[in-house]
């Protein structure tokens, strides 16, 4: 029978004997080969240190147990990984990562009607969900994928409230929005928490006063800040305002009241990212005859106006504002699809247009830029009224040649307003499709679909 050998000692033996037929002063990585001859460096220290390394090698194998011997095994016979084995593999951008859908939603609940994201949990609204009082889906990713993992509704939220018309998340905090809240229709912002046993109410925000018209409602969150914005659509005289929330000790407490111009149309949308606060203002004219968004920054002496961004183009301003979206010093601003998507950037002199932004395909009619989000150098843009409302969404990414289209998303329906709402993470893109009780005569022979949330790698 053959005798076996253990590879270990094996190459021990083999290196040692080699080293020993070596004139003295001579190691192993001295060898050269040039054709059929060998040329030899005298290399004194090079013969000690060979020496040294067969000993050690020797000691390894006699003196150490044997688990660990097993280690040391692995880690001389297992080559380094090289940098391209190393990194993670990335799906190509616009792969669709998941399908979301609401455990009980229906055909008019408008899920998908709003929706946000951050890290590896999603939030989607259907404001019309149970006889209108809204409900909002929590969605987190598993080893098997993106599963449905709560259902949040405000602890006072009744029929007719809408609850879930407006979506934000940061870490592990939620705020849904609520339009209609009765009796007085006057608009809430109800805030829930992560804890070990779920998500739980931990505020429920009012506005600046209970008016007996309905509001239409915004939110967005950064860490320990939340803005809600109110306006008025139906009472152009009355001033809209943006409310600023910040996170203490003792709870949510409004830190700030942000206004604009004395219309109602302040606070038609909002953004915030660490600092800097953005705010749409639509027209309302007379007192204003074309859009602005407003950008306020956190000061040591509280939240101050820093500038006034405006639509490049005066043909496309009428609506400007309609969308807002901030990531650090880059600032996004849409025209409720009447116009590019203007990007903005903080430099040292102030709030300067960098690039405007246009779907490969869009036409005029198409939506584009009225649902729109950021998160550091890709942008997702929403297109809701493209291809007979069937809607479309666009990635861009800003690289060393300026910002560029990088992928057009779509659905699996079709019809439904993909695009409706577009929420970005990181790499990772939400997009939201709320098809309207109409959508089945636009589109004959397919059903209304109970609206879906798409996750898509950007």
């Amino acid at each position: 029978m053959a005798e076996f050998e253990d590879p270990v000692f094996a190459s021990i033996r083999s290196a040692a004997e080699a080293a020993e037929r070596l004139p003295l002063g001579f190691s192993l990585e001295d060898v050269l080969e040039e054709g059929s001859a060998r040329r030899y460096h005298r290399r004194p220290w090079a013969h000690r240190f060979g020496v040294v390394l067969v000993a050690a090698a020797i000691l390894v194998v006699f003196f150490v147990p044997l688990p660990h011997l097993s280690l040391f095994k692995r880690l001389v016979s297992s080559p380094s990984p090289s940098p391209a084995t190393s990194r993670s593999k990335t799906l190509p951008v616009g792969t669709r990562l998941a399908e979301l859908r609401g455990s009980d939603t229906v055909a008019g609940d408008y899920f998908g009607a709003a929706v946000a994201i951050n890290g590896d949990t999603a939030v989607v609204g259907a404001f019309d969900h149970d006889n209108d009082a809204g409900q909002a889906y929590v969605f987190s990713k598993t080893s098997s994928g993106w599963k449905q993992t709560a259902e949040l509704k405000g602890s006072d939220i009744v029929a007719g409230d809408n609850f879930g018309v407006a979506v934000g998340i940061s870490g592990t905090t939620i705020v849904v929005g609520a339009s209609s809240y009765e009796p007085s229709f006057a608009g809430r912002a109800y805030v829930f928490t992560k804890t070990a046993s779920g998500w739980k109410q931990v505020a429920e925000l009012s506005g600046p006063g209970d008016r007996p018209i309905q509001e239409h409602i915004c939110v967005a969150i950064s860490d320990t800040t939340i803005v809600v914005g109110w306006n008025y659509p139906n009472m152009p005289s009355a001033p809209g305002v943006a409310w600023v929330y910040t996170h203490t000790a003792t709870g949510w407490r409004r830190t700030a009241m942000l206004r604009g111009p004395s219309i109602g149309s302040f606070g038609y949308s909002v953004a915030v990212s660490g600092s800097t606060v953005i705010v749409g203002a639509i027209s309302a004219p007379p007192a204003q005859p074309f859009g602005v968004a407003y950008v306020f920054t956190k000061t040591a002496t509280g939240w101050r106006q820093a500038a006034e961004l405006h639509s490049p183009d005066a043909a496309n301003a009428f609506s400007f504002g309609s969308s807002t979206a901030v990531s650090g010093s880059t600032a996004l601003v849409g025209s409720d699809g009447t116009a590019p998507v203007y990007v903005f950037t903080k430099t040292a002199t102030g709030w300067r247009n960098a690039a405007d932004l246009k779907g490969s395909d869009t036409v005029t009619g198409d939506g584009f830029g009225s649902t729109l989000a950021i998160s550091g150098t890709t942008a997702v843009v929403g297109a809701p009224d493209s291809a007979d409302n069937i809607g479309r969404a666009y990635l861009f990414e800003d690289t060393a040649k300026g910002w560029r289209q990088v992928a057009e998303l779509r659905g699996t329906v079709a019809q439904g307003y993909f695009g409706s709402s577009v929420a970005m993470s990181g790499v990772t893109a939400i997009v939201g499709l709320a098809p309207t009780s109409g959508a089945a005569s636009l589109h004959v022979g397919y059903p209304v679909s109970p609206g879906r949330g798409y996750l898509f790698q950007g």
